[in-house]
């Protein structure tokens, strides 16, 4: 029960975090883009939680949830979507580029699925030095359609690189449905096998489930057995912003979210495991707080200087 506490835990800071966000974002205190990542909270920390220290992550544009559930500096994540000099990048990469190599999140990046090939890089560079050490890499249902997710998987499958695809399938592309844009024949199963790489479908609201299978890929994978996940969750906001968008929803309606809730359906698996409802409310209050004291600490912190407006223009 206390791997089981701790995993709530850090999935109740992504979700404190993220709707805190989401408020400061209404109020124009952040001024970049942002991709919520509220109700895919299992996946990433499931998926994490399967990995060593050692093992490195890189993800997309929704990547909050990510980071943090590899261990990152949540008083930098905020720092950094505020454009201030203690972000991980200075203030300079905002949402969508965060980069913290102290936990071995190697990068996001904001291009429909420019991510997997430079997982694949990752895991080629791996396996070159021979560190037994894993790559994963999260995507979504529609960047997994882009072409280059392919050519990464017949490499990967060539090379038997150390790989794993994390694919978040929330049924939609932006606002786009699955229905819309995949024949009645698409199969990811067969195509992902078709290569010859291994394939498990996960319940993505579900945290054992994800763990459970993510760690059984893990092994595969780090004995030279490139893998996908697919965890099938719900997005809750809109795709880019804080808005809760009910219009194009169709089997992702309110209440089947709200009944599949992955952090709401942890929290009852700790109460049926015998953790105390006190208990369970002193965490999370404990954890607002440390949510509060990161957005205070952002919000006070300072700005880059104006000097460094033309550093780190060029790679060195």
């Amino acid at each position: 029960m206390t791997s089981l506490l701790q995993a709530y835990k850090k999935m109740f800071l992504i979700r404190t975090a993220e709707q805190e966000l989401a408020a400061l974002y209404i109020r124009d205190k952040i001024m970049c883009m942002v991709h919520f990542y509220v109700g895919q909270e299992a996946v990433a920390v499931g998926v994490c939680d399967a990995l060593n220290k050692e093992d490195k992550v890189l993800s997309n544009h929704r990547n909050h949830g990510h980071y943090l559930a590899k261990g990152g500096d949540l008083k930098k994540m905020i720092s950094e979507m505020l454009g201030k000099e203690n972000g991980f990048s200075h203030g300079k990469g905002g949402s969508m580029h965060m980069i913290d190599k102290s936990v071995n999140f190697v990068g996001s990046t904001s291009i429909l699925g420019s991510v997997v090939p430079l997982a694949c890089g990752t895991a080629f560079e791996q396996k070159y030095h021979s560190k037994h050490d894993v790559t994963v890499a999260f995507l979504g249902d529609g960047a997994f359609e882009e072409g280059v997710v392919y050519e990464t998987l017949n490499l990967a499958a060539l090379f038997k690189l150390p790989l794993l695809l994390v694919v978040e399938n929330n049924l939609f592309a932006i606002n786009s449905k699955i229905k819309d844009r995949r024949s009645d024949a698409y199969d990811a199963k067969k195509i992902v096998t078709g290569f010859g790489v291994g394939y498990v479908k996960a319940d993505g609201n579900d945290y054992q489930d994800v763990f459970g299978k993510a760690t059984k890929l893990v092994a595969e994978v780090r004995s030279g057995r490139p893998s996908v996940l697919e965890c099938m969750t719900y997005r809750h906001m809109a795709h880019s912003t804080p808005l809760f968008e009910e219009g194009y929803r169709e089997e992702d309606v309110l209440e089947k979210r709200q009944k599949e809730d992955s952090v709401k359906r942890m929290r009852q698996v700790l109460v049926d495991g015998g953790v105390s409802e006190k208990e369970i409310i002193a965490i999370e209050e404990d954890i607002k707080k440390t949510v509060s004291e990161s957005i205070a600490f952002a919000i006070n912190s300072d700005y880059p200087p104006k000097e460094s407006l033309y550093t780190d223009l060029y790679a060195q």
